[in-house]
C-alpha cells in the first residue's frame, strides 16, 4: 500500500513540477484545500481530512487540472486507499437516535391524524 501512495504522489508531484506551478497556485485553482493536496501527495498533514469518497473526487478535479487520466489516477488511488469492507466492520449506526426515531413517528402519526379528521369535517 506504501508504495501504491508513493506511485501516487510521484504522478501528481511530477505534473505539478511539469506545470511549473505550486500547490498552492493548485489549491486556489481548484478551491481544494492545500491539506488534502498534500495528503495525496503522501505529505505529513496536521488537521481532519475528508472522507476517502471526497479524497477521490478531490484527486478526479486535481486531475483534470493538471491534464492527467482521470481514469488512472482513481484506478492509482483505489489501490492506494482501498475502500473499507463495510460488512466486515459490523452493521451501520443509525444517523438519529431511537429517541429522535420515536419522536418523528410520533409527529407523523398526528399529521396522519389531522389529515384524517380534516377530511372527515370535509366529508360529513
Amino acid at each position: 500500500m506504501a508504495t501504491e501512495r508513493q506511485a501516487l504522489a510521484d504522478k501528481l508531484k511530477q505534473a505539478i513540477a511539469a506545470k511549473g506551478i505550486t500547490v498552492e497556485v493548485v489549491a486556489d485553482t481548484t478551491k481544494i484545500p492545500r491539506s488534502t493536496l498534500q495528503a495525496l501527495m503522501d505529505e505529513p498533514v496536521s488537521g481532519v481530512l475528508p472522507e476517502r469518497v471526497y479524497m477521490r473526487g478531490h484527486l478526479g478535479v486535481v486531475a483534470g487540472e493538471l491534464g492527467l487520466d482521470r481514469a488512472e489516477m482513481n484506478s492509482l488511488f483505489d489501490s492506494a486507499y482501498p475502500c473499507p469492507d463495510r460488512a466486515a466492520s459490523g452493521p451501520a449506526v443509525p444517523r438519529l437516535s431511537t429517541t429522535s426515531m420515536a419522536f418523528m413517528a410520533g409527529l407523523g402519526g398526528m399529521a396522519l391524524l389531522a389529515v384524517v379528521l380534516a377530511f372527515t369535517r370535509v366529508v360529513g
